[in-house]
């Protein structure tokens, strides 16, 4: 069959495909929620206007124009943009029951291999048995129990950006991946390693691939069977790259713990533990190695990543607000003094680092528009229908800039939170609550990277004043605030001076440093 003839009829296909499924029954006979005019041609739908990058900033200008909770037609398929914290919270929250699924997600899921996932899982009993793990693991108590591997692992980044500041971006990925990777398995990094290599280029994989509309195929699933020599077929070639990174990530560093394991080898860990605690996920054995295969394998790959973008946000943040590092600094000096670095046991004690904490999460966030829920039932919201399987995205970025709940949000203020009424009075919603998901879906590792965001400005700014560089005029250049596109984002890489504050803390890092040597 020539290409042509081919071609003709993916797209008679395509026709039949949707004339056959296009949900028309709306029982209640109620409108959908407003969103922007569909394409005239038939079954493209909102296409033409859905942004190829940075679809927060479009998502928020939409919400601006229909409101809180609008709607968008992809080849058929329902989209609902969720614009307002308050929005989210009464569907997303209040109706989990019906709001928790996760759509199909072809490409990332069942093309690269990525439905080992958690978050990306249907929610369904292997979902509810891979989360027990991850509260098991990673609940209040259980990550503060990680202080330590933190402590350790910040002390070496402060040598490391003492001795070369000028490459604190490879400093801080090292520095987050070595300690997930001993969180996650006991493992210790080395300088280029092959496992933290793995992860970075599977997460960057995965990420790319699930923002949405990023592929046809998520929308048109028998679209997956096309060959990949096939023209306009490349997302195939991408699909079998990103598959072959999703299988390094399970199976490799399962396999280095599973033999430190059987040696008596293994350090105390996240995996450690689950296979210590027989039954926990599955009492049948089999099912239980499976889950927490898949569990450690998402721990080390998206923790690092996240945690990451979050420590660069924070450097990026401290050059557009220089007030607010002379401030934090002051506290710091005040609360903790000079002779010592600052701990988990001062965090009650520095209420404007914890405010810079909350500052970070808010200003950029790493999943701008989270993880998109699936719509299990029909449902109605303020008199629109929304019909079962609609996918539901928060703008996240969005309601964190609401400039009701956050006037000048544009501007890095950490003020915003200190004394701040409750929200339920009016004061500012916490941006933890936003950042890190919503309803039964909630990131469960969410305490485990507070407290390591916290220790990473305690520590950097007890220690260092992080300055823009000088441009050829003699001024300072401030980098735009310019980040990647994709279901998570971080900074692109940017310049900055990173000097000690004074001669003391040179020698109180080297102390630091040599006292965790001889320990």
């Amino acid at each position: 069959m020539l290409v042509a003839d081919v071609a003709a009829l993916l797209v008679a296909l395509i026709v039949a495909t949707k004339l056959l499924t296009r949900r028309t029954r709306n029982p209640h006979k109620l409108p959908y929620p407003p969103g922007p005019k569909p394409s005239a041609i038939p079954f493209v739908g909102n296409i033409p206007d859905m942004p190829t990058k940075d679809e927060w900033f479009k998502f928020t200008e939409w919400g601006k124009q229909y409101g809180p909770l609008m709607m968008l037609d992809i080849m058929g398929e329902k989209m609902c943009i969720i614009n307002s914290a308050k929005v989210a919270t009464e569907l997303l929250d209040q109706r989990s029951a019906i709001y928790s699924d996760r759509p199909g997600m072809v490409m990332v899921k069942e093309l690269m291999g990525w439905e080992f996932n958690m978050g990306f899982q249907t929610y369904n009993a292997e979902y509810k048995k891979s989360r027990k793990l991850f509260h098991a693991g990673f609940n209040v108590r259980a990550s503060d129990e990680y202080q330590p591997i933190q402590t350790r692992e910040l002390t070496h980044l402060l040598s490391k950006l003492l001795h070369s500041p000028e490459a604190f971006d490879e400093h801080l990925r090292a520095s987050t991946g070595a300690v997930i990777m001993m969180i996650a398995f006991g493992y210790t990094t080395v300088e280029n390693d092959e496992f933290v290599r793995i992860a970075e280029e599977a997460q960057l994989a995965m990420v790319s691939a699930a923002r949405p509309g990023a592929y046809l195929v998520d929308v048109l699933p028998f679209l997956k069977y096309i060959p990949e020599w096939f023209p306009g077929a490349n997302f195939k070639k991408v699909a079998r790259e990103g598959w072959e990174l999703a299988q390094d990530l399970q199976n490799k560093p399962f396999a280095w713990a599973q033999q430190q394991l059987d040696e008596g080898k293994a350090r105390p860990s996240f995996f450690k533990t689950l296979m210590e605690s027989k039954g926990l996920a599955s009492d049948d054995p089999e099912e239980e190695m499976r889950i927490i295969k898949k569990a450690s394998a998402v721990m080390y790959a998206t923790g690092a990543d996240t945690i990451l973008a979050s420590v660069l946000t924070f450097f990026l943040g401290m050059l557009y607000s220089p007030d607010v590092q002379k401030k934090a600094q002051e506290e710091l000096d005040r609360v903790v003094g000079t002779d010592r670095l600052p701990t988990f046991a001062d965090r009650e004690s520095l209420p404007y680092i914890n405010c810079i904490v909350k500052e970070t999460y808010r200003w950029e966030l790493v999943i701008p528009l989270g993880v998109p829920h699936r719509l299990m039932e029909n449902d109605v919201y303020d008199g629109y229908f929304i019909p079962e399987g609609t996918t539901m995205i928060v703008n996240q970025w969005g309601i964190s800039h609401d400039e009701d709940m956050y006037p000048d949000p544009q501007a890095f203020r950490p003020e915003r939170f200190m004394n701040a009424k409750d929200v339920k009075e009016g004061g500012p919603r916490e941006p933890n609550t936003i950042a890190f998901g919503w309803g039964r879906r909630i990131c469960p590792g969410r305490f485990l990277a507070e407290n390591e965001l916290f220790l990473h400005i305690a520590t950097t700014l007890a220690c260092f004043n992080i300055t823009p560089v000088t441009g050829a005029d003699g001024e300072p250049v401030i980098p735009p605030r310019d980040y990647t596109s994709g279901l998570a984002s971080r900074p692109k890489p940017f310049p900055c001076n990173i000097t000690p504050r004074n001669n003391g803390v040179v020698d109180l890092i080297k102390e630091s440093v040599a006292a965790l040597e001889e320990n």
